[in-house]
């Protein structure tokens, strides 16, 4: 499996990098140096660069699927007590990036996650909503320059991630107080995780476009006995430089991830679908648009502000699963 999915992806990276031939200085001052902003650890720095970031994320998941086809709350219900109705995440993610060689950057990410669900129950059609929120799982990685040319470069990314998130959350439902929720509600794997990856970038004088093929690789099943599935992303955009302080991509992302291996004992898979360990794992591709500022003023060129907003053009889930309606990101970044 990990064969099918991960080495068309570098090929595919290869592919861009030898097609490639334009000449063109590539120069941080132009506001498409930096991938869209739902890219991470896209860029390296020089040697002695330090570089802070802020991004809200916000996600929207208003509509049940199993496989392809859409399904309704009654048919959820034909099959479970009680079905999820719409679900929202919003995540504050706060970074900072540097870099002690040309080759190495280094990168954290601190995550504030805030997760809702809104479920209704088959028997007498009763709404209730449960609500997490705290820090997510910390990630601490780095890109290693493999080749930089004019107009092109290539890196190796790599990383950890912490298991900071808490695995035990609780919330009132229809069973009563401080009940265990569901693994879509938590907000960390509990795991270790390993964080490999590849990203190209190329440049001509008024386009850039580039690849990046991710993966979140688990190590070991948590403290209740269970571990989220591998995680797997192919994305790749295209931007247009209007102006040095303006640019517009397009981009798109899929993503593959696998169904949970064990179960937590807390958690009854027969009353509600995302308790359900054989329930969590799909697929997707999303469309995304976004917009990259950047200052041109003296004091003012090392500050961004980019926006990216997107849907899915194709998801496949192991349902009942809610699947994504929207997502959008804004991201501040200031470099010293």
């Amino acid at each position: 499996m990990f064969r099918r999915r991960v080495l068309p992806i570098v090929g595919g990276c290869v592919f861009l990098l030898c097609m490639s031939q334009q000449v063109m200085a590539h120069t941080s001052t132009r506001a498409d140096s930096h991938a869209p902003i739902g890219v991470m650890g896209d860029h390296t720095h020089k040697a002695g660069e330090f570089m802070t970031s802020y991004r809200y994320m916000r996600m929207d998941m208003p509509q049940n699927y199993s496989g392809s086809k859409e399904l309704s709350v009654a048919q959820v219900h034909d099959q479970f007590i009680v079905s999820p109705v719409d679900m929202q995440m919003d995540m504050h993610m706060v970074g900072m990036m540097y870099a002690p060689t040309d080759e190495l950057t280094m990168m954290l990410m601190i995550p504030y996650v805030h997760k809702t669900m809104l479920h209704r129950r088959r028997t007498d059609d009763k709404q209730f909503r449960t609500d997490s929120r705290g820090i997510g799982d910390i990630k601490l990685s780095g890109m290693f320059s493999l080749k930089e040319w004019t107009n092109q470069n290539i890196h190796l990314n790599f990383g950890v991630s912490f298991p900071s998130g808490s695995i035990n959350e609780t919330d009132r439902t229809l069973l009563g107080p401080d009940r265990n929720l569901p693994y879509p509600m938590q907000l960390g794997s509990g795991t270790y995780d390993l964080l490999p990856g590849i990203t190209y970038r190329d440049y001509t004088e008024d386009w850039s476009w580039g690849a990046q093929a991710s993966t979140v690789l688990r190590t070991h099943k948590n403290r209740h006995d269970y571990v989220l599935g591998n995680r797997y992303e192919f994305t790749t955009w295209l931007a247009r430089k209007w102006q040095d302080w303006l640019s517009t991509s397009v981009r798109l992302d899929y993503q593959a991830w696998g169904n949970i291996n064990g179960a937590d004992s807390r958690l009854n898979p027969v009353l509600v679908q995302t308790a359900n360990s054989d329930l969590q794992g799909g697929q997707r591709i999303d469309l995304l648009f976004g917009i990259n500022l950047m200052g041109q003023e003296a004091k003012s060129t090392d500050h961004r502000m980019s926006f990216e907003f997107g849907f899915p053009v194709y998801q496949h889930l192991n349902g009942p699963q809610l699947g994504v309606g929207w997502q959008g990101t804004f991201g501040w970044q200031k470099a010293f």
